[in-house]
């Protein structure tokens, strides 16, 4: 019965997808959806994630190309981004500063030793950029694959309410706060808001990965000698 473990992931993610499309509301995305009913049933189940991942697992390959296929929306919009290049790369530059500094900080002062302040650093990158940068710097890829998951859904779900509370409504600076914020899930959640914001997304994605490798090797440590 262990081949059923596939189509039942993708029938929860789809079930959730038309619930998302009923009530219209952010909390009920479909990926938190999804996951809160897969770990419910593992555990009511008493199903081991080992088998359940050896079937199910496929999706997670598949995470590759549906990141590069984002590059579509930022090929189409090439010919504009090019005029804007300078203050997009400024403006996601200092995104990833905030990040990680913030993060960083954040972590030391409230007692997390330097292992686990790394760990949580590059929360905003996508996961297999975000598990290199934290063994590079110290990290632990366990904790940082959590951390980025759950900086993805959460800005998934609230990542448009609050920039439409805070007035944001320019297409532009919505995909890149999104891109730079919360990596491919908040690029798949803004993306349905216009080709436009997907298109800037992905190149902020791509583009605070970048920095964040760079970075991360340089600020955490010198954050983490600041606070001692």
């Amino acid at each position: 019965m262990n081949w059923i473990y596939l189509p039942l992931t993708i029938a929860i993610y789809v079930c959730a997808q038309h619930l998302q499309r009923r009530f219209n509301t952010p909390l009920l995305n479909p990926v938190l959806v999804s996951l809160a009913a897969l770990v419910a049933l593992l555990l009511m189940a008493d199903i081991d994630y080992g088998d359940y991942n050896q079937y199910a697992s496929i999706l997670t390959e598949l995470l590759q190309p549906a990141v590069v296929a984002l590059g579509v929306p930022l090929y189409l919009q090439m010919h504009r981004i090019k005029q804007e290049l300078p203050q997009i790369l400024l403006a996601v530059f200092a995104a990833a500063v905030l990040a990680i500094g913030s993060t960083t900080l954040l972590a030391l002062m409230l007692g997390a030793g330097q292992e686990i302040a790394a760990s949580l650093a590059p929360k905003s990158v996508t996961t297999p950029i975000a598990v290199l940068i934290s063994e590079q710097t110290g990290g632990l890829p366990s904790i940082t694959a959590i951390a980025v998951i759950i900086t993805g859904l959460v800005g998934s779900v609230v990542g448009i309410p609050w920039m439409q509370a805070l007035n944001i409504h320019n297409p532009k600076a919505q995909g890149i706060a999104m891109g730079a914020a919360c990596h491919a899930l908040g690029t798949a959640r803004i993306i349905e808001q216009g080709e436009q914001q997907g298109a800037y997304s992905a190149l902020s994605l791509v583009l605070s990965a970048i920095f964040s490798a760079l970075l991360c090797p340089l600020l955490v440590p010198l954050l983490t000698n600041l606070i001692r």
